[in-house]
């Protein structure tokens, strides 16, 4: 074999691999790309049941918004997230989220914070309402050792355990950005109660505070069986919502972003009325919603 052969066998065998790349191909700007990230967002093929009355447990604290229940779709059959109790966040209303029509489908649009008399979102979230309990005390936290910050602006958010239904699953710290700049970050942990471990979520709070007005659910991913506490976060992270050039996600927050309305929807009234306080229940209008925004 001579050179001169050689240098034309690896010439030949490069020759695909460059001319596969003489198009612009972007790359992704984090260095790697999440499995569930190329799921759209929450579709329904039908439209959700009526939404059941519902009566909210007494309020935990002075502050607190009730965020109402909704359908939401589970690849075969709706299933029911009940409402669930939030803190408030200053200088923000609760818009509750709602199922819209779109051509045949149906499309989840999510609720969250938005500015007091407007109804557009600017901080999507979703409230998680179950209790995590477990007669299992949580094992000593794991040691870490947080990298370089890859951007300014960043909270490093530490690890923690959480209970799968069967056993204690280790969710490694990350660098996260917050929602807001006068927002801090709570980390989640566990609280003895009797004879029984009960997990409080973390998340974002007012300075000063520890009432968590944007939650992050970092263990979605936690594979759990059916009938666990948070399984509709389990299940739903599989849908990440993007709007724009940014990844929002049901169960924490996400960019800014504000809802898409079609003039001729027959729910888009419903959508900016109904107020619930304390009281939570009923719906104005009927529509397959978790009604309006919240004083």
């Amino acid at each position: 074999m001579t050179p001169r052969w050689l240098m034309c066998l690896v010439l030949g065998l490069a020759a695909p691999a460059v001319h596969a790349q003489t198009a612009p191909v972007a790359a992704p700007e984090s260095g790697f790309a999440e499995e569930s990230e190329m799921d759209l967002e929450p579709l329904a093929p039908s439209p959700p049941p009526a939404l059941p009355l519902e009566r909210p447990t007494p309020r935990p604290f002075p502050d607190a918004v009730w965020t109402s229940g909704h359908w939401y779709w589970d690849g075969g059959e709706w299933r029911f997230k009940p409402g669930a109790w939030v803190a408030r966040m200053p200088g923000y209303q609760f818009v509750n989220g709602y199922w819209q029509q779109d051509g045949d489908v149906w499309r989840w649009i999510s609720g969250g914070w938005a500015r007091p008399g407007s109804t557009d979102v600017e901080l999507p979230i979703d409230v998680s309402s179950e209790e995590v309990a477990t007669s299992q005390p949580p094992p000593q936290l794991q040691a870490e050792t947080p990298p370089p910050a890859p951007a300014p602006d960043l909270t490093w958010a530490p690890g923690y355990w959480y209970w799968s239904g069967t056993q204690y699953v280790w969710v490694e710290g990350t660098w996260v950005a917050p929602p807001q700049p006068d927002l801090v970050f709570v980390a989640p942990r566990w609280h003895r109660r009797g004879h029984s471990w009960i997990f409080i979520d973390g998340g974002w709070a007012p300075r000063g505070s520890v009432r968590i007005v944007v939650p992050e659910y970092r263990h979605a991913r936690i594979a759990v069986r059916w009938g666990h506490p948070n399984y509709f976060f389990h299940t739903w992270q599989r849908y990440p919502v993007m709007r724009g050039h940014e990844w929002n996600r049901p169960w924490g927050w996400g960019r800014p972003y504000r809802p898409r309305y079609h003039d001729a929807s027959p729910y888009r009234d419903h959508h900016r009325g109904g107020h619930h306080g304390g009281r939570g229940g009923g719906h104005r209008g009927g529509g397959h919603r978790g009604g309006g925004h919240h004083p």
